[in-house]
């Protein structure tokens, strides 16, 4: 492993139903990082079951329409589309005002503990009740036009190039959008966090009805306590079981805290983050999880902390649920995702959730050994700086190739 005065380290290896073959301060809890998704994605298999849909529904009070996303992540232009059809088909050509239904969420859209600067990029994309398009837009650059899609009217845009800069640069500032720097020699495509999800949802579903012949003529507003209306048009996400893959392959925050958040919201009635917190810590506290304290969903939170032992029981526990298969099956294998550089050398079905924070590196998962027990695993590395930081993925990698030896 890596070697260092400051580097702090919690390691465990063990044979499923068998020996532990390697431990280093196992107890000491230290950011997870996005190992946090291991977690989420159990308790989502777990509570909201493989087989679960979100429904986004459209229902109609008196002259206006209201769109209830009811935490959907991955409503697109496409079923925005299909809704505004199908409100269509039902005789409307007029409507009043646009609301948008948001109360399956509480406080705040973003995490406790994510920095600033989070929301400048897409990974650090909020978390609403209505959700649309991931809550980012894409950004593709031609030398000097630039293309945004989904383009509403809530996106602004800012452009500043500059042919003498050394790079160009793509983010979020406060509620715009900015293009700057460099202009690209080839196409580039960046996706960009939207500053007011919410209200882009609402613009972005105002065009589909316009499309359809629908004409607008009030406003857009938002609340948590709808009247109850008649439900006109409905649309449905894919099932869990397929969704845990979306977010562990790639690493998907924003997939992380719309399932974290809606796991509070069956579990606790209240799809807050102190309620996460709450669901998060009866169930490590069942499966014996040693010192901890989970704040989000993503492992974005700088507030996280577990232990290598606590991420090995959660795992023990998932190889004995029904689904522990669709659980295993939606974490990456080298080659793939965040693995697609990773361990190609590994001769056994590896499955692993990688980990990255600034200063903080940590892989979890299991290895299946033909004739041999199955070995979980997890390495929880922190307090990371300069040439330790970049040699720790290899670090942690060796070791991974020796308990599997």
């Amino acid at each position: 492993m890596v070697n260092g005065a400051s580097i702090a380290s919690s390691v465990l290896a063990r044979e499923l139903g068998g020996d532990e073959l390697a431990a280093h301060d196992p107890d000491v809890p230290l950011p997870p990082a996005s190992n946090t998704k291991l977690l989420t994605a159990a308790l989502a298999l777990h509570h909201l079951e493989p087989d679960y849909r979100f429904e986004t529904r459209v229902s109609r009070v008196d002259d206006s329409l209201v769109l209830a996303g009811r935490g959907n992540p991955s409503l697109s232009p496409v079923q925005l589309s299909v809704l505004a059809k199908t409100v269509r088909n039902d005789g409307i050509d007029a409507v009043r005002n646009l609301v948008a239904d948001l109360g399956c969420f509480e406080g705040a859209s973003r995490g406790p503990g994510w920095m600033w600067e989070d929301g400048r990029y897409d990974y650090g994309a909020e978390s609403t009740a209505l959700a649309f398009a991931g809550n980012t837009v894409s950004v593709t650059v031609s030398g000097t036009e630039v293309e945004v899609n989904p383009r509403t009217d809530a996106v602004e845009l800012v452009t500043d190039f500059d042919s003498s800069a050394d790079e160009l640069r793509v983010f979020r500032c406060d509620d715009e959008i900015h293009v700057e720097g460099q202009p690209p020699d080839e196409l580039r495509t960046e996706s960009v966090p939207i500053a007011d999800p919410v209200r882009h949802c609402l613009f972005a579903f105002r065009d589909a009805l316009e499309d359809t012949g629908i004409s607008h003529f009030g406003g857009f507003h938002a609340t948590e306590n709808p009247d109850s209306g008649k439900t006109i048009a409905t649309v449905k996400s894919p099932p869990v079981s397929e969704l845990v893959r979306r977010m562990n392959v790639p690493s998907d925050n924003f997939l992380a805290e719309q399932l974290a958040r809606t796991v509070a919201h069956e579990v606790r009635g209240e799809g807050s983050w102190d309620e996460w917190e709450t669901v998060v810590a009866e169930f490590l506290d069942d499966c014996d999880g040693g010192g901890f304290r989970i704040r989000d969903g993503s492992g974005l939170s700088r507030y996280n902390l577990l232990s290598a032992r606590g991420i090995v029981r959660v795992l023990e526990w998932v190889t004995k649920q029904s689904w522990s298969e669709t659980f295993f099956t939606s974490l990456p294998t080298p080659g793939e995702g965040t693995l697609e550089e990773r361990l190609l050398d590994i001769e056994y079905e590896l499955r692993a959730k990688t980990g990255t924070l600034t200063g903080s590196r940590t892989l979890s998962g299991i290895v299946r050994r033909e004739q041999k027990r199955a070995v979980v695993f997890s390495v929880l590395l922190g307090g990371l700086t300069g040439d330790d930081e970049k040699r720790a993925r290899d670090s942690i990698d060796d070791f991974v190739r020796t308990v599997t030896e």
